[in-house]
């Protein structure tokens, strides 16, 4: 993903065999133009000129490792489809121990709650640091945040949330490529509020990663946040700083982060 996210110079989440061909060389695999469009063809089934980034994951495995299942890229039929088609074409023994959890409101309750409770404490702050910066060089990279995440908190392994709450986070930092400790409340406020966010705005906004003032106010109530129409209209005024009628999901993730765990937003200080 942030080799993807990189050439993805749209940030649309397709990239055309100019970019394909900068994604490879940064892969270390320096293609001529003939070369790239060669290689671009085999992924853009379509010949729409564009391929999606699951389609490109699933084309740098085939490169990698040709031998290995290409019905294990699972994406490309959808995490909630994957298990039936690694079935029908490997058998039952395939499957026997994947299992696919659909996300609820429920579970990101809780989670929030462990949240909260562990940015107020100083203790299970450092044992997560320690964990997280397991090299001890008190920095953290994009890297070893997404294996923190997988191993510590499934519930938040979502590639372009975990992506934007990363640059969120050294954006409102010191601006480098780490995250250091004094930025580990908030990397950790934005994680969980992003992803939470991200399933949201699938619930109510579709696929264009904008709200109006209605799904503003259905977003609120779907976090269970009780506010007055009129106390949501000048909430709402107060993120679309341009006055347009459209927030946008970082803004959103922004300020319903700095609302539900204000303590995540202040530095830490051990």
């Amino acid at each position: 993903w942030q080799v993807f996210a990189q050439i993805d110079t749209g940030a649309d989440r397709r990239i055309d065999v100019r970019e394909f061909q900068a994604g490879m060389g940064q892969l270390g695999l320096h293609l001529t133009e003939t070369e790239a469009m060669q290689e671009f063809n085999k992924i853009d089934k379509n010949h729409g000129g564009q391929a999606l980034f699951v389609e490109f994951c699933a084309y740098v495995r085939q490169r990698v490792n040709p031998d290995a299942s290409p019905h294990f890229d699972a994406d490309i039929v959808t995490g909630e489809t994957v298990n039936t088609t690694i079935r029908r074409h490997s058998g039952n023994k395939a499957t026997t121990d994947l299992v696919f959890n659909k996300k609820c409101m429920k579970d990101f309750d809780q989670l929030e709650h462990q949240i909260q409770k562990l940015v107020r404490d100083k203790k299970q702050l450092r044992a997560l640091w320690d964990r997280l910066d397991f090299n001890g060089n008190n920095i953290v990279s994009l890297a070893e945040i997404d294996k923190l995440v997988v191993e510590a908190y499934p519930l938040l392994n979502h590639k372009p949330a975990l992506m934007r709450a990363y640059k969120k986070t050294i954006k409102d930092g010191d601006k480098d490529d780490w995250v250091d400790k004094k930025e580990f409340k908030a990397l950790l406020g934005n994680l969980f509020y992003f992803n939470k966010i991200y399933w949201i705005f699938d619930q109510v906004d579709g696929d264009d990663r904008r709200l109006t003032f209605q799904e503003f106010k259905k977003c609120l109530s779907l976090c269970g946040a009780k506010v007055s129409a009129s106390q949501a209209r000048q909430e709402f005024a107060q993120v679309d700083k341009n006055g347009g009628g459209i927030i946008i999901f970082d803004e959103f993730c922004a300020y319903f982060t700095s609302r539900s765990c204000p303590e995540a937003m202040t530095a830490w200080v051990d």
